[in-house]
């Protein structure tokens, strides 16, 4: 098994031979992590139907509707964390001014301020925090359409980092007015596949984005491979945490006018499922299970995996109920996940000391 493992990992080494010098490459096993158990309080609340996104920012939880949600029910909820209460909805379904259509939150600290991107009326939108309304306080809209669907987090100086669903480049940078600044890592080719075209790379390694604006850390997460991306901001240096599985995904790529897409196999186990950046770790929700196992079961990852702000392997927090997505908050020592299920809640989590 060891000569398999170090063959996959020289394939590997080979495939990244062409990166720049500030990228560097780090290669971890299971073992390199301390297992953690840890349980959890749930909050349900009834106004939520469908939740498919969740960030938390200051004293709130922000949660997203799906868009196969009624065109009547609001497309966000306000939960306040101080006393577990639900807040206020916002969100008002339509293509007019101050409203949405899929919008994804934008990840940021503001206590005040909400942001969303709504690729499909390509525009960014702000919201208050306290006020009632359903609409939006602002808009304006994205100039370049080809860009797509997109994470994107805000930074300290008031511009956006996004990473593109089919790119040459692993992280873009967007000033305040959504025009593009800025590239910055190249997608490297994959000598098991020398012939993938980028943009199939691309949608390979895709997963989640997140970061902490404080420290000015951002990390990519791949759905499908064992691999996370550590992005400096400040010094724009790269560092890949590779394993403990190498090989790649069996895929069938498929084109069309709204752009390409990766099919895997439903019995396939996913990776990352999310990650969250505290001032001192990065937190990586990993799956471990197929859609065959959610289908079944509404399992989506009750692991999560530590790692330093340089990539080093730490603990694995074993989770007693499957979430989807997580949040740090470290006022309050919790890790927040929204769980998975017919009646989905918040979980809250202690941190251990370890993490404190």
């Amino acid at each position: 098994m060891k000569s398999l493992y170090y063959f996959a990992l020289s394939v590997f080494l080979f495939s990244c031979s062409s990166e720049s010098e500030n990228e560097s490459i780090q290669f971890i096993e299971l073992s390199d992590f301390e297992e953690i158990k840890i349980s959890s309080e749930l909050h349900s609340f009834e106004e939520i139907i469908n939740p498919s996104s969740f960030m938390s920012q200051g004293d709130k939880i922000l949660i997203g509707e799906y868009h196969n949600v009624p065109d009547e029910y609001p497309r966000f909820h306000i939960i306040n964390t101080r006393d577990w209460t639900y807040d206020k909805p916002k969100g008002k379904v339509g293509q007019g001014p101050l409203e949405n259509n899929i919008p994804s939150f934008i990840e940021s600290q503001d206590k005040d301020t909400f942001w969303v991107n709504d690729y499909n009326n390509r525009k960014i939108s702000s919201f208050s925090m306290k006020d009632t309304s359903l609409l939006a306080s602002n808009d304006h809209k994205i100039p370049d359409p080809s860009l797509g669907p997109m994470d994107l987090i805000l930074v300290p100086n008031g511009n956006y980092l996004g990473v593109a669903r089919e790119s040459k480049s692993k992280i873009l940078e967007f000033d305040q007015n959504g025009n593009l600044i800025g590239s910055y890592g190249e997608i490297e080719k994959l000598a098991e596949l020398p012939d993938l075209p980028i943009n199939q790379i691309s949608l390979l390694n895709k997963g989640r984005f997140g970061g902490n604006q404080e420290n000015e850390i951002y990390v990519l997460t791949s759905m499908y491979r064992d691999k996370l991306e550590i992005f400096n901001y400040k010094t724009k240096d790269f560092i890949s945490v590779i394993g403990p599985d190498l090989k790649l995904p069996e895929f069938e790529y498929v084109d069309s006018k709204f752009g390409g897409m990766m099919n895997f196999a439903p019995d396939y186990p996913k990776k990352y499922q999310e990650v969250a950046v505290s001032e001192n770790f990065i937190f990586a929700l990993y799956s471990g299970y197929s859609y065959y196992d959610y289908a079944k079961s509404g399992l989506t990852a009750k692991e999560i995996r530590v790692f330093t702000l340089k990539g080093k392997p730490t603990w694995r927090l074993s989770l007693d109920r499957s979430v989807s997505f997580i949040s740090i908050n470290e006022q309050t020592n919790e890790i927040y996940g929204l769980t998975t299920g017919e009646d989905p809640g918040i979980a809250v989590f202690q941190l251990p000391d370890e993490l404190k």
